[in-house]
């Protein structure tokens, strides 16, 4: 979805900072002016969740008086310089960018020692930017302000019938769950109600629940909750709890499509899983417990749907949705298409959204399939309306973005980089000068970017090699390119050519280092070696040694297992990889590079990313079940460092050492439901310290320049684009009319 008006550099959705800072006196201090300065701390803190909360629901004009009153409060301490650098970012957002210099500015001259610096200086230069960029644009989208759009593909009118702002203005991604009430005056989504008069939203429950829809009769919810599938009985006219908790089913539900209800609201059908069973459609009586299996089948079944007269139940499976009895029976085929699926309340029409979120309208009496793109500016399939003739569509005002980060290795905020690009930077890596980060592109193989600001740099895929199909990294040194090209029998050519940072391409011709690549994922699948000359592979579900000019690959391993994530120790003849003994269990292999031969065997639980060589390959840190451990090479000797459940680390991956090799960087994640953070611990074990506490999005791995001033990430997340978000109604009719 394209990004249209103001777009915000900074998102700022975080609870609350990590500050540290304390009492400071210069000299002897009664008792009670110590009392005032805690307390003073105490409504600071207060006041400044408070800001944080007011730039959440774009009530600028109010964060900035509660950014000042935590100035107010304590002048002098680190979170009032926080708060300067919050007033110059919503002035930012708000379009103001000669009042956004002036505080950058002015705190750059008052606080040159502030950890808050290095971001204040990269804002300052991005203002600038922004100033020059925005010159000639509109700050608001004209579609905004359209009451009517016109499909060009069937001309059926889309109206806009309601319009979402402000505190109401929650939802961000429609398909996950929003789900409207029976009588069409409030929205569900997740545990949050949002009446449709334009009153405040409120919590239907206090805990973290998902995928909560109502029942026909709306006297009942039903959601996922700590892996359980619970009720609440619920007002129909009010949308209040009426009554407590019910936990219905213990199980393993979070993440998956929500339940649906039997149109008597008596039952609800469902794909179980728990230690009994996955992938099966069962019903459940939410009255008796009665639990009843509606298929039996060795391929897995989701997205079931009951129909409105209550005698088929629909769902998918291989790429196909199907139907079957409430009460058991053999399946039928209905549509060669799966998805999730929402019956018309009469039942003449299901509307399905398959992969992509592309949006199908079929007949039952025809079987007539109708295939839609629908006109940008309407958003996502929201809900039928009760009478069957029209249907609703909800245009979120928040767009996902996977965005590339930047925070200090000191602490304060974080920013980002390359905002307009479509970026995949998950695997990234920095200039040797720390004045770039090199990334791959969405529609661009590669990106350079500039830290200070400035015009990011493409390389474009014709300055490569015909029919490259990606760009994987570059060496160590810039130096040197690997990419790979396309061939017709599903497999890929593996490619080094020499390349030129400053020129942005390749200076020379490219050689194939490596002919029919067999691989599963390419960012989890190789590692060049510190000096450049070599590159492990995994191939064919073994490591492979390539050279990085001509010469023969050769198979360094050669195991039943599923092997992955190889990563050579720089400096050093040892590459540590991934194995899969059995599935979701990895034990962790250090091995040769020239022979092979295992030279260390860990546990490890963590999954994917849990492991780093520190920068002169003599140590490796990596995460178990348990602990965060660090091994010496050639001693051997691991010792803990971390023990994740006295930390609550529920998650610990994307390590990396910072430069000096005394400290190593990783995302973890404290607690199931909670935001994943960056924290930097000495190598010989101590205090975890706090990255990018403002950040709520997720995070997979992180990365240091080389000069150990900043630490980089991938970052996923929603953005706010525009200032409200609108629902929709076209007539069925004009979908469905038959084209001349």
């Amino acid at each position: 979805m394209k990004k249209k008006g103001l777009v915000f550099l900074i998102t700022v959705f975080g609870l609350a900072f990590i500050w540290r800072f304390g009492v400071t006196n210069a000299g002897p201090a009664s008792q009670a002016s110590v009392g005032q300065s805690a307390e003073a701390n105490i409504l600071a803190q207060r006041q400044f969740v408070e800001a944080v909360t007011l730039l959440k629901q774009d009530n600028f004009s109010d964060a900035i008086a509660a950014y000042e009153k935590v100035i107010q409060l304590l002048p002098e301490s680190p979170i009032a310089q926080d708060a300067r650098y919050w007033i110059g970012q919503t002035y930012f957002r708000m379009g103001k960018y000669d009042e956004a210099l002036s505080v950058f500015k002015k705190l750059l001259k008052e606080y040159p020692k502030s950890p808050i610096v290095p971001a204040t200086q990269l804002m300052v230069a991005r203002v600038e930017q922004e100033k020059e960029a925005k010159k000639d644009e509109s700050k608001r989208d004209p579609a905004l302000d359209q009451k009517i759009i016109i499909d060009p593909n069937t001309g059926a009118e889309f109206r806009k019938i309601h319009v979402l702002a402000g505190k109401s203005d929650v939802v961000d991604y429609v398909p996950s769950g929003v789900f409207l009430s029976p009588n069409g005056k409030f929205l569900l989504y997740h545990k949050t109600v949002i009446p449709m008069d334009g009153q405040e939203p409120f919590d239907l429950v206090d805990e973290p629940a998902l995928r909560s829809i109502w029942s026909p009769d709306g006297k009942k919810v039903a959601f996922f909750l700590n892996d359980a599938i619970c009720m609440i009985p619920v007002s129909p006219e009010t949308c209040r709890a009426t009554g407590p908790v019910r936990k219905l089913l213990d199980g393993k539900y979070r993440f998956q499509n929500p339940i649906n209800w039997s149109p008597d609201s008596e039952k609800i059908v469902f794909m179980r899983r728990d230690d009994e069973t996955v992938g099966d459609i069962w019903t459940l009586s939410v009255n008796n417990g009665d639990l009843k299996r509606i298929t039996n089948d060795p391929e897995p079944e989701f997205a079931a749907s009951w129909s409105p007269d209550g005698n088929t139940i629909t769902y998918s499976k291989d790429s196909e949705i199907w139907a079957v009895a409430p009460d058991g029976g053999e399946p039928r085929k209905l549509i060669d298409n799966r998805g999730l699926v929402f019956w018309a309340p009469d039942g003449r029409y299901l509307a399905f959204l398959t992969s992509g979120y592309k949006f199908h309208l079929f007949r039952l009496a025809d079987k007539r399939m109708i295939d839609l793109k629908l006109p940008e500016g309407v958003g996502e399939f929201l809900s039928w309306s009760p009478d069957s003739k029209r249907l609703l569509f909800y245009y979120s005002s928040y767009d996902y973005s996977i965005k590339l980060k930047v925070v200090s290795s000191k602490g304060g905020p974080t920013f980002e980089l390359g905002r307009n690009l479509k970026l995949w930077p998950y695997l990234h890596q920095w200039s040797p000068d720390s004045q770039w980060v090199i990334t791959t592109g969405q529609d661009v193989p590669l990106w350079m970017i500039p830290l200070s600001g400035g015009q990011a740099s493409p390389v474009e895929e014709e300055t490569l090699h015909e029919g490259t199909q990606g760009v994987i990294a570059l060496s160590p040194d810039s130096k040197k390119i690997l990419f790979t090209v396309n061939r017709d029998d599903g497999k890929d050519d593996l490619y080094v050519a020499p390349f030129s940072l400053e020129k942005g391409r390749t200076t020379g011709p490219a050689v194939e280092v490596l002919k029919g690549w067999e691989r599963n994922q390419a960012r989890w699948e190789y590692s060049w070696s510190s000096d450049g000359d070599k590159i492990a592979v995994i191939h064919q579900g073994d490591v492979w040694i390539l050279p990085a000019q001509k010469g023969n690959p050769i198979q360094l391993t050669k195991t039943k297992e599923s092997e992955t994530l190889p990563k050579w120790a720089p400096h050093r003849e040892m590459i540590a990889y991934l194995a899969e003994i059995e599935q979701g269990k990895h034990i962790l292999r250090v091995i040769s590079s020239s022979t092979g031969e295992i030279k260390k065997t860990m546990m490890d639980n963590s999954g994917l990313y849990g492991y780093a060589w520190s920068p002169n390959g003599k140590r490796l840190v990596a995460a178990s079940e348990d602990m965060i451990t660090v091994t010496s090479f050639p001693e051997n000797e691991t010792r803990s460092v971390v023990d994740r459940n006295l930390e609550g680390l529920f998650s610990a991956s994307g390590f990396c050492w910072l430069p000096d090799g005394k400290s190593f960087a990783f995302i973890g994640q404290k607690g199931r439901e909670a935001p994943t953070r960056i924290y930097v611990v000495p190598a010989e074990g101590g205090k975890m310290t706090e990255l990018a506490a403002d950040d709520d999005d997720w995070k997979d791995w992180v990365y240091v320049s080389p000069d150990g001033k900043w630490i980089s990430y991938d970052a996923e997340g929603w953005i706010k684009n525009r200032p409200e978000s609108s629902i929709w109604e076209v007539k069925v009719e004009d979908l469905a009319k038959e084209k001349k």
